[in-house]
């Protein structure tokens, strides 16, 4: 009950945090700098609330970002409503919110630089479980890299869009790069915080430049994680920001279909596909809707192989019953387990002064018995819930074709 109430509150913060980005649009074109400034520290109160309600601490330190991103921004506004830099008001091209919009990107030159990530050399094969969701990615965003002229013959397009979804720690991440790894493409990771900008015009313009430097790679992959901060559902987040950059997403997916040359995967992976504009999960954008979810018992015993080798084992160290008793537990839930075993051996060596000792069955014991799994069961329902939806309005659709 405790989980499902920190959920909705979540929730809830995330909405105040749009709502309140709305007024700051509204007091920002009127040249209200109270209000603007009022709303603002609303807003980032907010988004804290909502970041203290983070499942994992990679979700946390995303969230962070973006409000580091807040405070900054209400750091630079100035103490002269006339210096105010006025984004959403029309017919100022020449005005003093325009000037200063310009000395803001100036001092960051055209914006941020799409570097790609060395090219991964992780694939499929190093990653435990998952088999249903390898082989669906294999269909849709491998083989017709692999198999040109097939492909060609049946008219299959390359690239495209692809969304991981399910809950945190089960692997999206390493997904992604094992699809890079795979077709040996040049790697695009982008967090939804260097997609943002407080000045008009620079969101839309950061896009434009991320997939502008992906097309000119031969073959390139297109990664953001909780891409729902950058796609939320219209409905719920009405911010002047986010109505200008959903479409502008959606108009580069779209694109997708008209660009055989230089092709591009996009993958984006969230916690929360419920908090998603619908438009961007329909197909020609995000063609396929994959579930990663928790790791079966095999699974398990195999992310405890990866997590363990090259450690030093004791021989009563027995993978398959570990795995028997972390049943809930994600990937990184497991892969905490491991790396908090090592860690109090290697203490107790290095206080003691004597021999290290090799990881025994007991030591991974206790700590299983004092973790937690990360998913909680009413996070669980929920994913079940939506991919049923999820099932039967594709059908619904389906058939109406």
């Amino acid at each position: 009950m405790a989980k499902k109430t920190v959920e909705s509150r979540a929730e809830g913060y995330k909405q105040a945090w749009g709502r309140y980005l709305e007024l700051v649009d509204e007091a920002e074109a009127k040249g209200d700098l109270k209000g603007l400034r009022r709303n603002l520290e609303h807003a980032i109160q907010a988004w804290l609330n909502y970041t203290e309600c983070a499942a994992s601490p990679a979700i946390r330190e995303s969230r962070e970002e973006t409000l580091a991103k807040h405070l900054d921004w209400l750091e630079s506004l100035p103490d002269d409503p006339a210096d105010l830099p006025q984004r959403g008001r029309k017919g100022d091209e020449q005005g003093p919110g325009k000037r200063k919009a310009a000395e803001g990107r100036a001092k960051d030159e055209d914006g941020p630089d799409y570097v790609p990530v060395e090219r991964p050399t992780i694939r499929f094969d190093d990653l435990a479980g998952l088999e249903d969701v390898k082989e669906e990615i294999r269909l849709k965003m491998i083989y017709p890299f692999q198999h040109p002229e097939q492909a060609e013959r049946y008219k299959i397009r390359r690239g495209g869009g692809i969304l991981l979804y399910g809950p945190p720690g089960t692997g999206k991440t390493l997904m992604a790069r094992a699809v890079a790894g795979e077709i040996d493409a040049a790697f695009f990771t982008v967090k939804p915080s260097e997609i943002m900008s407080k000045w008009v015009g620079d969101s839309e313009q950061n896009i434009q430049r991320l997939f502008a430097a992906a097309r000119s790679h031969e073959r390139s992959i297109v990664f953001i994680d909780e891409i729902e901060a950058l796609v939320p559902a219209r409905r719920d987040v009405q911010a002047g920001v986010m109505s200008r950059l959903v479409p502008q997403i959606l108009a580069e997916l779209e694109g997708f279909d008209t660009s055989e040359k230089n092709p591009i995967l996009f993958i984006g992976a969230t916690n929360e596909p419920w908090s998603l504009d619908p438009a961007v999960l329909r197909p020609g954008r995000f063609d396929e809707k994959v579930y990663v979810g928790l790791p079966d018992a095999d699974a398990r015993a195999e992310i405890f192989r990866i997590c363990l080798k090259e450690r030093p084992l004791a021989d009563d160290v027995d993978l398959a019953a570990l795995a028997a008793l972390t049943g809930g537990f994600s990937g990184a839930d497991i892969k905490n387990v491991c790396e908090k075993s090592a860690a109090e051996l290697f203490l107790r060596a290095v206080r003691d002064g004597g021999e290290s000792a090799p990881i025994a069955r007991a030591d991974l014991e206790r700590v299983i018995t004092a973790a937690q799994p990360s998913v909680s069961r009413s996070n669980l329902e929920r994913f079940q819930t939506y991919r049923k939806g999820r099932t039967e309005f594709d059908a619904e659709a389906n058939k109406d074709s």
